[in-house]
């Protein structure tokens, strides 16, 4: 019997979404040479909350994503994505990103 997707998994963690949104604000700030301070005026906002955003120690609200994405020039996305993978036997497919399934246990290469 096939199992369904688990309605939270590990891969939508607010935790794991914290670090991802840290990691590409870091990209981002590097990429303008700005200083904390200096992002955090132009985003008016306190230099300790962006510490904080890049630390991954604050999950960032839609707003703050927003505000974020407007501030560097991008498009803010969210993609609700299915998880695709090719099998040893060189086979492709594609289903919903959950590990629950034994038989789906297999390396994204971004695990820590």
């Amino acid at each position: 019997m096939k199992q369904r997707p688990a309605p939270w998994s590990a891969s939508n963690d607010s935790t794991a979404i914290a670090a991802q949104c840290a990691r590409r604000l870091l990209e981002l700030r590097a990429d303008t040479g700005e200083t904390q301070k200096q992002l955090a005026n132009r985003l008016r906002m306190t230099e300790s909350m962006i510490s904080r955003l890049e630390r991954g120690d604050h999950i960032p609200s839609l707003r703050t994503l927003c505000r974020i994405a407007d501030a560097f020039g991008r498009r803010l996305e969210i993609v609700f994505h299915e998880h695709e993978h090719e099998h040893a036997d060189g086979t492709r497919h594609s289903h919903p990103h959950s590990h629950d399934d034994p038989d789906h246990q297999h390396d994204h290469g971004d695990e820590r």
